[in-house]
């Protein structure tokens, strides 16, 4: 792809070394998206509470979840690591990783459907607006299934990773916001579908999950083992990092494969512990109902 060096310093706008803490993304419609979510979160949670009490519906852990969840967007999409990302492929890999598996899980584990029904001012109306209408639930459950989510899942973050795209996202901001935009969301149903989907079994769970760290992890070796420079825009801006194009590539496809396998391997093992669990109650209540007729 080739690339005019004017269009290309006025798009990235590279952060270097002396400024990097000075640089902050101050995108207003960002910044009020994300004062919003606060906002209508604690709107809905202090509506719960003051109906069922503190901690009730909604644990103190769930709320700090979501808080951390909004802190990870604000690290990702706000902070310095954002001016970074223009110079350095591995700083937008951070973005990345913080989105999907920093941001989306602490969002999901803190939006649970209590909270969400209690968010929008009619929200309990909407929830039984919703189960009255039979003619949509089938096409929800085909557009939920936790099989399309998962292949949804890991396109977008293949696809994405293609040069073509990725260097178009660098170039154009409107679809950067898209890039970005679709990682959440692809990150957001994934584990709404893991952690909340009643369609799952915890052992199908594990297998999504660790075929997950399988499949992201590969998309990390070719980065890390690759000898050629997959995204050549990186590589024209002289940035001062001490890094060259190549290990900086290598520096990502670390980033890739090693803390984002080890959050999905957590995943994978938390399923299997609750299968497990789950198996045990379920033995030690069949021995309880059979223990009687022995006597």
């Amino acid at each position: 792809m080739l690339v005019d060096m004017t269009l290309l310093a006025k798009a990235l706008h590279p952060a270097l070394p002396p400024d990097v803490w000075s640089s902050w993304n101050r995108d207003p419609f960002l910044i009020l998206g994300l004062l919003l979510a606060a906002v209508l979160y604690a709107r809905g949670i202090r509506r719960l509470w003051q109906r069922a009490g503190t901690g009730r519906g909604v644990s103190l852990w769930r709320v700090a979840a979501f808080a951390g969840g909004l802190l990870a967007l604000v690290v990702a999409l706000v902070s310095p690591p954002d001016a970074m990302s223009g110079a350095l492929f591995s700083a937008h890999m951070v973005q990345h990783v913080l989105l999907m598996l920093a941001a989306a899980p602490l969002l999901v584990i803190g939006g649970s459907p209590v909270a969400l029904g209690w968010m929008l001012p009619r929200g309990p109306r909407l929830a039984r607006w919703w189960h009255r209408r039979r003619c949509l639930r089938p096409a929800w459950q085909r557009l939920s299934s936790p099989g399309l989510i998962w292949a949804v899942h890991l396109l977008v973050l293949w696809l994405w990773h293609l040069p073509a795209l990725y260097e178009a996202a660098l170039l154009d901001e409107s679809i950067h916001v898209a890039e970005h935009l679709s990682f959440l969301a692809a990150a957001l149903l994934y584990w709404w579908a893991l952690l909340h989907g009643r369609r799952l079994t915890f052992l199908t769970g594990a297998l999504y999950s660790f075929s997950t760290m399988l499949l992201s992890g590969l998309l990390g070796v070719l980065f890390v083992f690759s000898e050629s420079i997959w995204y050549p825009a990186h590589s024209l801006l002289p940035y001062g990092w001490g890094l060259t194009p190549l290990q900086d590539q290598q520096l990502a496809g670390v980033i890739m494969w090693v803390p984002a396998g080890l959050v999905y391997l957590a995943a994978t093992l938390l399923m299997l512990g609750a299968a497990l669990t789950q198996e045990t109650r379920r033995n030690g209540g069949a021995r309880a109902v059979v223990a009687p007729h022995r006597n």
